[in-house]
């Protein structure tokens, strides 16, 4: 991923802790076969999660209702450009660029309020709470003037009585006149007690792999399959910039059906086939 990735993929972690034992030796082993590689190779999908939780998964999904700081204390991307699930990927890139690969949610008393929040934090450990903006830059070893300042300049640029505010939907309360700018959900910082969830980006799978045909077949560099070698799931390369929700499963699901049916049907199969999970 280092070398893909650049040098932040140091700080990236698997969604669950068995990833970290997926280092790629079927995706090498296939290219050694002379399978051709396919999809991305520097990109990835990855999730926005709590990096203290040791459970799989312990997703962050409602940093568009704060604001999202780096280990300066400074605002580095719009937060709500759109909803969540259309966006997260997004964002998890602009958190993966920052220094150590970490951010901060941060929030009044009203981030944790909002319905429908503890379905959309899924991390097993609590918000860090303090009564002073000074005190959360002291637990989050944050500059506590650079975050006081990024938080004045942002409530500042919301809209005054904060109109139209609806969490269900993208509303159109949006800041003016700070870079960046947040397009929906711009609630001033306010209201103690103030709240924070350290959110990095965590990697689910590789966009890159190895390239297939429709019957799961690995293909060479030519576009000519393999004798006796089939793939799917992680394994195989097929997203591009995007990764459509819900569509890691389905390919395992769908090509490994693929690849076990025609490998057991082909006369030419050898005892294994090369095969992936789902995400």
């Amino acid at each position: 991923m280092t070398e893909h990735f650049g040098e932040n993929a140091e700080f990236l972690k698997p969604v669950a802790r068995g990833g970290t034992f997926n280092r790629g030796e079927g995706i090498g082993m296939a290219i050694g076969a002379g399978a051709a590689p396919s999809g991305e190779w520097g990109n990835f999908h990855g999730e926005p999660v709590d990096p203290r939780s040791r459970i799989a998964e312990p997703v962050v999904m409602t940093f568009p209702y704060g604001i999202l700081v780096n280990a300066d204390g400074e605002r580095f991307v719009d937060e709500a450009s759109s909803t969540v699930d259309e966006i997260y990927e997004d964002v998890c890139r602009a958190i993966f660029a920052q220094p150590g690969n970490i951010s901060y949610l941060i929030g009044d008393r009203r981030l944790p309020e909002l319905p429908g929040f503890t379905r959309a934090v899924l991390s097993d450990q609590p918000p860090f709470r303090c009564d002073t903006l000074a005190d959360l830059a002291r637990v989050l070893d944050i500059d506590a003037p650079t975050l006081a300042a990024t938080v004045d300049a942002y409530n500042a640029a919301v809209p005054d009585g904060e109109p139209g505010f609806d969490p269900a939907v993208a509303d159109g309360l949006a800041t003016t006149g700070v870079r960046p700018p947040k397009s929906n959900w711009a609630r001033a910082v306010v209201e103690p007690p103030f709240v924070a969830y350290p959110v990095a980006t965590a990697v689910c799978f590789t966009f890159g792999g190895i390239a297939v045909d429709n019957a799961a077949r690995v293909l060479d560099g030519d576009g000519t399959p393999i004798d006796g070698l089939w793939a799917a799931g992680e394994m195989t390369g097929v997203y591009h910039r995007k990764y459509p929700g819900a569509t890691s499963v389905l390919r395992s699901l769908v090509f490994g059906r693929e690849a076990a049916r025609n490998a057991l049907g082909s006369a030419d199969a050898v005892p294994s086939a090369v095969t992936g999970g789902g995400g």
